[in-house]
This record gives C-alpha cells, structure tokens and sequence, in this order.
C-alpha cells in the first residue's frame, strides 16, 4: 500500500477513536463520593452545597427554585465547616432529603429536570 493511503487510514482511526471517547465522557456522570449527612441537622427538601463563584451552582439553583419545595443552600464560602464535616468534596451537589431525614437522591454537578423531579417524588414533595 501506498504511504499517503496509511497516513490517511491512520487519520480516520484516530478521529474515530477520538469521537467514541467524546461521546462516552460527554454521557458520564460526574461522580462525587456518599455524602454524611447523620448528625448534620440538614432540613427536609433541598439541600445544595455550593461556592460563590460557581457558575454551575448558579445554574442548579435556578433549576431547583424550579420545584416547589424547600431550599437550603449551604456556600462554602459561608458554611465550609458543614460541607467538610458532609464530606463534600466538589460542588455542586444537590440533595433530596425526605421529611423522614433519609437521603432519596445525591445528584453531583448539572442534571436535568427530570432526574429531580422524579426525585422529589420519590421523597413524597
């Protein structure tokens, strides 16, 4: 085979294989670790753990005011002695606490509407 004919095959595996890893980390969740919440006091509803200058903590609070239930926000600005004692360690993360204190949801980063709203009702809001 010719040398251009390799060169332009090897250029076509590499963008395929390029392509595949977008596509898989594009749908992958953020992972954060099980937060603690025992002894924490946190209310029923939602909690967010967030930081002042972050812009996706700006955007998942005005996707949770969304939903009419409680709201706690908890800024580690403010409150980081709280977030470190949850074992937070990114923001932001949302919770879905039930009235009964179980933890329904740990939601880490940016989610959709949907996740929340089946959340929530898993949390009998």
């Amino acid at each position: 085979m010719d040398s251009t004919v390799l060169r332009v095959l090897a250029l076509i595996a590499v963008l395929l294989i390029a392509g595949t890893i977008a596509l898989v980390t594009r749908r992958a969740r953020p992972h954060h670790p099980p937060l603690i919440i025992d002894g924490l006091d946190l209310p029923a509803g939602i909690v967010v753990f967030t930081s002042t200058d972050c812009p996706r903590c700006r955007e998942v609070l005005e996707l949770v005011k969304t939903v009419d239930v409680p709201l706690r926000e908890i800024t580690y600005e403010i409150e980081g002695d709280l977030q470190r004692r949850a074992g937070v360690v990114g923001v932001p993360v949302t919770l879905i606490i039930a009235d009964s204190g179980n933890l329904v949801a740990q939601l880490p980063g940016r989610f959709r509407r949907r996740a929340l709203v089946r959340a929530v009702d898993r949390a009998g809001f």
